[in-house]
C-alpha cells in the first residue's frame, strides 16, 4: 500500500508541481458514535477525500470489467473520469458489515500502469467500492445518487439487499 500510495504522490507532485499532498495518506476505523450514521453497530471504514483527490489526479483511463452482464467500459475521457469520481461519497464511511455481492472489478491506470482496482458492490441500501492492494481491502467508499442513477441508466439490476440469516 505504501508503494502504491508513494507512486502516486510522486506522480501527483510531477504533474502539479509540488503542493501539500502527504507522502502517506491512511484510511481510518472509526465507530458509529463518532460520525452519526444510523447503520447501527460495527465498525467502519473511512476514506480520507484527499486520497482520492489524489487517485483522481492520475488516472488517464478507468476499465469497469462487470462479472455477470455483457457489457464492460473504458473510460478515456478527461470529464467522464472526473465524473466517475465526483460519483464517490468519502464523507460517509462504509460500514464493515455491509457484505453485498460485488459485480464488477474496476481498474484505475496511469499511463499505462493500473494505480488502483476496486470491486464495485451495487445492491438497494448497499451501494459501495472496495479498493485493494495485492488482495487486501485497503479502504471503501460510498457510490453517491450520481453514482447511482449512472450505474442504473447502463441498465445494471439494482437487487434488494439481503440480510444474512441469523443462526
Amino acid at each position: 500500500m505504501k508503494a502504491l500510495l508513494g507512486i502516486l504522490t510522486f506522480s501527483f507532485l510531477v504533474l502539479t508541481g509540488c503542493s501539500d499532498v502527504p507522502a502517506t495518506q491512511q484510511t481510518t476505523i472509526v465507530k458509529p458514535a463518532e460520525i452519526g450514521d444510523d447503520m447501527g453497530a460495527g465498525t467502519f471504514l473511512e476514506t480520507p477525500q484527499h486520497w482520492l483527490d489524489s487517485l483522481a489526479s492520475v488516472v488517464t483511463n478507468i476499465d469497469y470489467i462487470f462479472f455477470n452482464l455483457d457489457i464492460s467500459m473504458a473510460m478515456t475521457d478527461p470529464p467522464a473520469i472526473r465524473s466517475a469520481f465526483q460519483q464517490m461519497d468519502a464523507s460517509k464511511p462504509v460500514p464493515l458489515s455491509w457484505d453485498c455481492p460485488a459485480i464488477a472489478r474496476i481498474f484505475y491506470v496511469s499511463k499505462g500502469e493500473t494505480v488502483a482496482m476496486s470491486e464495485l458492490h451495487f445492491a438497494q441500501g448497499c451501494t459501495y467500492l472496495r479498493f485493494y492492494e495485492n488482495d487486501i481491502l485497503t479502504t471503501s467508499v460510498r457510490l453517491n445518487e450520481m453514482g447511482i442513477k449512472f450505474l442504473l441508466n447502463l441498465g445494471v439490476p439494482y437487487p434488494k439487499m439481503q440480510v444474512p440469516a441469523q443462526g
